[in-house]
């Protein structure tokens, strides 16, 4: 019941915001906090969003929705699984101005930030 009611909010935002089921482009890539572990699984920070899926480091699923609120800020909807479970699970992204992080902001509103792998050393998703 505590996740439902922390969906809530994120539900009743995502309806308001213009919804594709991909997300943009400018999202797209291999976010890691280590940029030296790019390429890598050697880092649980691990997260690789292509148009239509998003993977952790021992996660993935396909994307349910992505909503814009801004030119920066992308609220994913994905279908998640791990070793154990399949659920719906929502996520928070803002991409710097210059595109080189990607901060991830839970329930508790701490910020988690990421930085873009460069193409030459990135995991293939999935």
């Amino acid at each position: 019941m505590k996740i439902l009611a922390a969906l809530i909010p994120v539900i009743a935002l995502a309806m308001q915001l213009p919804n594709e089921q991909t997300a943009p482009a400018r999202f797209h890539g291999e976010w890691n906090k280590v940029l030296a572990d790019c390429g890598t699984a050697n880092n649980d920070s691990l997260i690789v969003i292509t148009a239509t899926r998003i993977d952790f480091y021992e996660s993935a699923g396909d994307i349910r929705s992505a909503a814009l609120n801004g030119p920066n800020e992308l609220l994913i909807v994905a279908d998640v699984s791990d070793a154990e479970e399949t659920s719906i699970t929502e996520y928070r992204f803002t991409l710097s101005d210059d595109g080189r992080s990607l901060t991830y902001v839970d329930e508790t509103d701490e910020p988690f930030v990421r930085h873009r792998c460069p193409a030459s050393r990135t995991l293939s998703p999935g």
